[in-house]
């Protein structure tokens, strides 16, 4: 797809309790604890706005799906609803400091109890007073890291209502909310436990694939743009096996959770996090990579809509 092709193509779009599952899952609340190192205590100098890319041209206004980027000096604000896969190395505020060295004023707040899913947030009352207290400009929504990977009728079973009705929550007190599905990464070696009844989620690619199809699937249907976290993710595995992004064998490492960042900041603002000033503390040239994997993915999965 070229370049006008693709801007024109964006410009256009538009737009129970937890019972018994056939399927075993794991905690996610062994996580590290949440680490703001590298988040700048006050905006730097912002960087040159991103663009599409060096080799997409100049810099897209609207965003994945469709929505006008963000206006300069606005207070944009994010509430993310998930678990541990969000709060790991405080990815929020990591996305917080790639926002603000690119002159982005970005507020985020969060519910992320370990390992909870979104049934549970669905009938939680912090969860959903956060949720009702409204002005939010994007309401982040994310799965525990199995569930979107099991049979599709079991997700439209035990998912889909509770995605449904936090959307659906969050749209009544936020008129024009962008919802976000958080496209999570597959577990380092996949999910074996519960490959007998899914034989890809024996390993790392085939439950990436089913995640990434799960996510793809929500936001089509509830509405809403999927963040490719999960593909920018299987990109750096391919390219750059050197980059260590799990921290253990289902949450990120900092790199890891960086990369998350970059694929959120490129989602939500249609800017391309290649070049931002703020790299958490890595290493340059493992940001400037992660940066770029996490570009491309977001372009890939805008030319998929």
């Amino acid at each position: 797809m070229t370049f006008r092709k693709l801007v024109v193509y964006l410009a256009i779009l538009g737009a129970g309790a937890w019972g018994a599952s056939e399927y075993r899952t794991k905690r996610e609340d062994s996580a590290r604890t949440a680490n703001e190192e590298g988040l700048p205590e006050s905006a730097k100098a912002p960087a040159s706005p991103g663009s599409m890319g060096s080799k997409f041209g100049p810099a897209a206004q609207v965003t994945a799906d469709g929505m006008p980027a963000a206006p300069e000096g606005a207070e944009i604000r994010m509430l993310f609803i998930g678990n541990s896969l969000t709060y790991t190395w405080a990815m929020p505020q990591m996305l917080t400091g790639l926002a603000r060295a690119g002159g982005i004023n970005l507020k985020t707040e969060q519910h992320a109890p370990g390992g909870w899913r979104l049934v549970q947030h669905a009938s939680a009352a912090e969860a959903l007073t956060l949720i009702d207290a409204g002005g939010w400009t994007a309401v982040v929504l994310q799965e525990q890291s199995q569930w979107p990977a099991f049979s599709e009728q079991q997700v439209r079973s035990d998912v889909d209502p509770a995605a449904t009705a936090l959307a659906q929550r969050a749209r009544a007190s936020s008129p024009g909310v962008r919802i976000l599905f958080y496209g999570t990464p597959a577990n380092k070696n996949g999910d074996p436990r519960n490959a007998a009844s899914i034989p890809e989620l024996s390993a790392y690619e085939g439950m990436q694939t089913r995640l990434t199809a799960t996510y793809r699937r929500l936001a089509r249907e509830i509405g809403g743009v999927t963040v490719p976290a999960g593909e920018a993710w299987r990109a750096v595995r391919r390219a750059n096996p050197e980059i260590e992004l799990y921290g253990d064998d289902v949450h990120p490492s900092k790199a890891g959770a960086y990369l998350i960042a970059c694929a959120f900041y490129g989602s939500m603002f249609a800017r391309s996090p290649v070049g931002n000033s703020y790299t958490a503390g890595l290493e340059p040239s493992v940001a400037a990579q992660l940066q770029r994997a996490a570009w491309d993915a977001v372009i890939d999965e805008a030319a998929r809509r």
